[in-house]
Order: C-alpha cells, then sequence, then structure tokens
C-alpha cells in the first residue's frame, strides 16, 4: 500500500519553517536596535535556527519514506531547502555580527533589518495562502517593493559608510553587515519566487 504524507501535516510543516524566518528576522532587528552585548537574543536566534534545521530534517525524511505526496517531490525539497536555509543566514547573520564586535549600530542596519522583517512576513502570508493565488500574487509584488526599498538603503549605507574621513577597519566591519543584510533580503525574494512558482503549477 501506498504511503501518504497528510497535506495538513505537510502545510503546517511549512508554516512552521516560514514562522521560524520571521522570528529570526524580528530578533535580529532587535540586535541592531538594542545596547551591545546581545547574549540573550543571540540564544533566541540560535535556537529558532535549532528547531528549523529539525523541522526541515523531519519534513525531508518523511518525503523521502513516502510513495505519494502532496506536491512533487523535488519541490518538497527545495522549498523545504530555501526556508530552512533562510532561517540559518538570519542566523549566521547575528553571529557575524558578535564575531565583527561592533560596539554601536547604524540606522541603516536598522532600516535594512526591518525591511527583512517585512519580507519575511511576505513569506509567511504567502505560505498561509498557498492555495489563493490572488494572496500569492499580491504578496510577490510585495516583495518586489520591499526588494527595491532594501536596494535603495543598501547603495545609501553603502555611500555613507565612505563619507568624511572613516575609520578603515569599521568600513570593512560594516560593508560585511551590509552585504549579509542586503543578502539575505535577496534570498526572500527566492523564496517568494519560488514559493508562488510551486503553488501555481499546482492549482
Amino acid at each position: 500500500m501506498a504511503r501518504h504524507v497528510g497535506s495538513r501535516h505537510f502545510f503546517q510543516v511549512f508554516a512552521d519553517l516560514a514562522r521560524g524566518a520571521s522570528d529570526a528576522a524580528r530578533i535580529l532587528q532587535r540586535i541592531f536596535a538594542e545596547p551591545h552585548p546581545f547574549t540573550r537574543l543571540l540564544a533566541e536566534i540560535t535556537e529558532v535556527e535549532r528547531i528549523s534545521a529539525q523541522a526541515q530534517r523531519e519534513l525531508v525524511a518523511e518525503i523521502d519514506r513516502v510513495t505519494v505526496t502532496p506536491l512533487d517531490r523535488e519541490d518538497v525539497h527545495q522549498l523545504a531547502s530555501r526556508l530552512g536555509g533562510l532561517v540559518s543566514l538570519l542566523h549566521d547573520t547575528a553571529r557575524g555580527v558578535q564575531d565583527l564586535h561592533l560596539t554601536h549600530t547604524r540606522e541603516e542596519a536598522r532600516a535594512l533589518s526591518e525591511v527583512l522583517v517585512r519580507a519575511t512576513g511576505s513569506i509567511e502570508k504567502s505560505v498561509g495562502a498557498f492555495k489563493r493565488p490572488a494572496v500569492l500574487v499580491e504578496q510577490r509584488n510585495e516583495m518586489e517593493r520591499l526588494s527595491e526599498e532594501g536596494i535603495a538603503i543598501y547603495d545609501r549605507a553603502s555611500a555613507a559608510l565612505f563619507s568624511g574621513t572613516p575609520d578603515a577597519m569599521d568600513v570593512l566591519r560594516w560593508k560585511d553587515v551590509y552585504d549579509a543584510l542586503e543578502h539575505a533580503l535577496t534570498q526572500c525574494r527566492e523564496v517568494q519566487n519560488m514559493l508562488s512558482s510551486v503553488a501555481l503549477e499546482n492549482r
């Protein structure tokens, strides 16, 4: 007899992974808003990453054991990998801030992290509306707007680093932070595009 994965369970795990990305983005935003050191916040985002990684592994293992899946098997692997990878990337960004020993924050970093909160929120809405094409199109358009906003902030932030007589090490450290935040936003856009594509293929 063919084994099936219940659709409800399947989409619940995806929802959990998307919520993990939102939680990680909100913690990252707090890291750039609150005074250093931020040991407690880093512990929180590490726990979010651990739970998300476990959920991703369990979903992939279950999909590999069954014969019939709610979506194409490759799509399941790709979506789980992208969602879990986004959480890991946000966690790595937080650890990178700690490793750089930054003693202050910058408005541009706070602004980029706030865009990331909205971007992961958009992904969470898309996962919850997987069977509603109109909502997916709306959220994909929202992600495009957020991507443009993020690029504008990133460009402005990078230019500001070199104004006046900046400290060379400070420039390098903050450039790494801005690059990581911009990369995370790019990943959000790729996840959103994949969600939309898979959902439309399975209407």
